[in-house]
């Protein structure tokens, strides 16, 4: 070992954080804590957060900002064509142009006639013999030329580590990194944080050493969109976001949690509404409204209470102003960020509040959000508003749009949940407040089929893998030299 390296037996891992969401997989449920006892992991910010820094350095942690990634145009052009390429001919998944036909009607200023006359040009340029080859060639060479992927290089050749762990290898923010760390030879693991990323996300350029998975059906997925998967180390860990919702210490008592809220001390139904990010759902407030409506004309009976969760990447003015006030909705902000609203310090005290809000609310509704397996978790009944007033073309693409690759398992368990027109929906709540516990067994299998563990020791499993995998010696490490993983 060279004497400016650090004197330490445990290797080291380097831990790429550029989402909240990952602070919450990696550090709130102990995995942090758990890596420690086998390895030293050094975890790298894609932003810098000086209350969190300092909170993980009081802790022991190696703590550092990874360098802003800047690209110039011509490889961002470059990526744009693999990226078209990827999910025109190699994803294959429907959930493409489902999302894609239900965004042109919903956003139509953002797909002019310039982007379309773009795609189709794209599109058939890619059935010239060797044009994909070509462009996976100019993407490798404008990766070292016009990108700062070599300042990047040196920067982790400092840190002296022996192999790198992300859950989120699709990030743009962490890709330049990922990236140098495959062309200098680092042992990488992945675990993709959440089961709909491999269809929903873009290209993963680095190929991995071994990869966690939450179900059979994401591994099938992974073997069929990377070919080069077939012959590596998946498992299936389940998903340790999860295990939060298997222990009753991560749930406040019920007044306090009320309290915390804002609600009142009674006994009355509440409905909790998650609600979606505006890129996606523009319309979204529209089923709240309906939902006041209803109550007020007392078309839903008993007085019930609404809990609006605002999701962590979406505004809740944008709620307040299309919705206002109203004595049966109570409002309540998500954790976000305060430059941008991906990167905010999840605490333990947020991840409380989200279990016990969760597990004290009689009834879900969402729209087409992976929160459906979050409510199932606590065996919640689940509503999804699927139609758009007075928009039947808007209301059929909208329905497609639970139709994606990733959620026709959840359908197909819970199909009845879909409500497709207003007064379908209005009666879907009623009858779903008066029946509140005959969905107890669906909630189950979906479950089983989405994150395939209950005991709350997926982070363990996790962990498991990670530890298995580093115990081997790095000279068993096999690189493909940066190459793509494709041609």
């Amino acid at each position: 070992m060279k004497s400016s390296e650090p004197c330490n037996l445990k290797k080291r891992l380097l831990v790429p954080i550029s989402i909240s969401f990952s602070i919450r997989y990696i550090i709130r449920t102990g995995l942090l804590e758990r890596l420690r006892e086998f390895c030293e992991p050094i975890i790298a910010f894609t932003w810098n957060d000086d209350i969190l820094n300092d909170e993980l350095k009081a802790l022991g942690y190696e703590v550092h900002i990874i360098p802003p990634p800047v690209r110039q145009p011509a490889y961002n052009d470059a990526r744009r064509k693999i990226d078209f390429w990827f999910n025109e001919f190699q994803l294959k998944s429907p959930s493409t142009k489902i999302q894609k036909r239900y965004l042109r009607h919903i956003l139509p200023e953002d797909h002019t006639l310039l982007a379309e006359s773009r795609r189709i040009y794209n599109y058939f340029k890619s059935f010239i013999p060797g044009n994909t080859k070509k462009l996976f060639d100019t993407e490798q060479t404008l990766l070292l030329s016009h990108t700062n992927l070599k300042k990047i290089q040196t920067w982790l050749n400092q840190l002296h580590v022996d192999a790198v762990f992300t859950v989120t290898p699709f990030h743009r923010q962490e890709d330049l990194l990922l990236r140098a760390a495959k062309l200098n030879g680092k042992k990488m693991y992945t675990a993709i944080l959440s089961f709909d990323n491999l269809t929903k996300r873009g290209w993963i350029p680095v190929e991995y050493d071994a990869y966690m998975l939450w179900n059979n059906k994401n591994c099938n997925e992974l073997k069929r969109i990377y070919p080069h998967t077939k012959n590596k180390h998946i498992t299936i860990t389940g998903a340790p976001q999860f295990d939060f919702y298997f222990d009753k210490k991560y749930v406040y008592e019920k007044d306090e949690w009320k309290t915390l809220c804002g609600l009142p001390l009674d006994d009355r139904r509440i409905i909790l509404y998650s609600g979606g990010p505006q890129v996606l759902f523009p319309q979204e407030p529209q089923y709240l409204k309906h939902l006041l409506e209803a109550i007020d004309e007392g078309k839903i009976k008993n007085d019930p209470i609404i809990l609006f969760r605002c999701h962590p990447i979406d505004h809740i003015d944008r709620w307040k102003n299309a919705v206002g006030p109203n004595p049966h909705l109570f409002y309540e902000e998500s954790w976000t960020g305060r430059e941008d609203i991906h990167q905010a310090n999840i605490t333990l005290k947020d991840i409380k509040k989200l279990c016990s809000t969760l597990a004290y609310t009689d009834v879900h509704i969402n729209v087409c959000s992976t929160m459906t397996i979050d409510g199932s978790a606590f065996g919640k009944p689940q509503i999804w508003p699927a139609y758009i007033d007075e928009d039947p073309v808007g209301t059929k693409l909208l329905q497609e749009m639970y139709r994606q690759e990733h959620f026709l398992s959840i359908l197909q368990l819970t199909g009845d949940s879909l409500c497709c027109s207003k007064e379908a929906y209005i009666h879907k709540v009623q009858h779903t407040l008066n029946n509140l516990f005959e969905k107890k067994s669906i909630s189950e299998d979906l479950l089983k089929s989405v994150i395939t563990f209950t005991d709350g020791q997926s982070m363990e499993r996790v962990a498991m893998v990670l530890q298995n995998e580093m115990s081997q010696h790095p000279n068993d490490i096999q690189t493909d030299g940066g190459k793509n993983i494709f041609h």
